[in-house]
């Protein structure tokens, strides 16, 4: 005996060939889409003889200012990057600034702008009548404190400062005059 439900498309066998029907459909609506789209395309670019020309003109026109643009902007951005890795490169070379064992030796006016900022704070003094000058690691401090106290605390912190070969101290005391 033959089973006849056995022959017969079970309904998941229906469903696949609607949908394998449905996919078919669309495929061939694509391609007529497609082609249809290609037509027009070449109906408005190449065979319309009144205004194809021009139509050509202003697609390559476009073409090449998109292209220009993007080079343009392509450029911007390498400069940008290369401020950005100088930046990293800069910030790596000096991350430390121990070299070869050796500090890297300040040059003057560093040297006198460390002194006054670190020998100043150090020696608890007033900055407002002195100045400062740095010659090839030697430091001159020039002008007047309120007492010898101070001139040695100054000149005691000015020596400690790191990069400090000499310190000559042309300070004094305020002497008050009067008038005679």
């Amino acid at each position: 005996m033959v089973n006849v439900m056995a022959k017969l498309p079970t309904v998941r066998g229906r469903r696949e060939a609607q949908i394998d029907a449905r996919r078919r459909l669309a495929a061939g609506a694509g391609a007529l889409l497609g082609a249809f789209t290609v037509g027009v395309m070449a109906e408005y670019f190449l065979f319309d003889r009144r205004h194809a020309t021009g139509r050509r003109h202003i697609a390559r026109e476009r073409g090449v200012a998109i292209v220009r643009r993007r080079s343009r902007a392509a450029v911007r951005r390498a400069k940008y990057l290369e401020g950005v890795a100088e930046g990293v490169a800069h910030r790596a070379a000096h991350a430390v600034p121990v070299r070869n064992g050796h500090r890297e030796a300040l040059d003057d006016v560093s040297l006198a702008q460390k002194v006054e900022s670190v020998a100043f704070r150090e020696a608890g003094v007033s900055k407002a009548h002195v100045s400062i000058n740095a010659e090839n690691g030697v430091v001159y401090l020039r002008g007047r404190l309120e007492s010898e106290r101070e001139i040695e605390e100054l000149v005691r912190a000015a020596a400690a400062v790191e990069g400090v070969a000499r310190v000559e101290s042309m300070l004094h005391t305020a002497r008050f005059q009067t008038a005679g």
